[in-house]
């Protein structure tokens, strides 16, 4: 029999993620939990696995590891996003322009990542992600909680290796003006993906036809590092589902 995991004196059954793409994991996690489903906890911990399940099918990460608990430093889900891969795929079917060797942010100059995948013939190590999830259901993201992310970042990821991550906000509400604004001047990438969380039908999650990517938000910083690496020509042309 498994071992039952505790979180804030609430048991989960763990789950053992091996093909995020798919919704068999989150049908596994409900059917194990089911004694608690009306816990925010397993709201919190079905919202996590849907995001997964969406980083992986519609953007390409890969590696995701769901982190949670009181060590986690305010990463729910770790992973990596080979963008090299992303950029063969589109380059096949639409061209891309050109970008700028080098480009200035808020002061701070940089290089495309688009510029070393040509640089190193279509390869790029991959993107360290790294995720929060707020599975609010009512009530938007704040400024604040968009403070406390970027803190994670600089926490987390050396100056050095700052263009080499990014970090990602994923919840079911569209951004306030007020966070918007805020994420548009900090020096870090940082996107903002806006994912449905489940819908109940009756007794049962509607796992087909909901927890959805519904928008998908680059701030300043990672348009200006992301810049031409084909990722929204991915998502709006669905080349994903190739």
């Amino acid at each position: 029999m498994s071992r039952l995991k505790a979180i804030n004196g609430i048991m989960l059954r763990p789950i053992i993620w091996k093909r995020p793409s798919s919704n068999d994991a989150i049908l596994q996690f409900i059917r194990q939990n089911q004694e608690i489903s009306q816990s925010s906890v397993f709201q919190g911990t079905l919202y996590e696995h849907t995001v997964m399940r969406e980083l992986s099918g519609k953007l390409s990460m890969n590696q995701l590891q769901k982190i949670g608990g009181s060590h986690d430093r305010g990463v729910d889900v770790r992973g990596q996003w080979p963008l090299d891969f992303v950029f063969g795929q589109v380059t096949k079917v639409v061209p891309l322009d050109a970008v700028p060797k080098r480009c200035k942010i808020h002061g701070t100059t940089l290089k495309p990542l688009r510029c070393k995948i040509e640089e190193n013939d279509g390869k790029l190590d991959p993107l360290k992600a790294l995720v929060q999830c707020k599975a609010f259901s009512g009530s938007k993201v704040s400024p604040r909680e968009f403070r406390e992310l970027v803190g994670t970042f600089a926490s987390i990821v050396p100056d050095s290796q700052r263009n080499r991550s990014v970090i990602l906000m994923c919840s079911p509400n569209l951004l306030t003006k007020e966070g918007l604004s805020l994420i548009n001047t900090v020096k870090v990438p940082l996107i903002y993906l806006r994912i449905e969380m489940l819908q109940r039908i009756g007794d049962n999650y509607d796992v087909d036809n909901s927890g959805r990517l519904l928008n998908y938000y680059e701030n300043d910083y990672a348009a200006a590092l992301l810049q031409g690496c084909g990722i929204k020509e991915w998502l709006k042309l669905s080349l994903y589902r190739r």
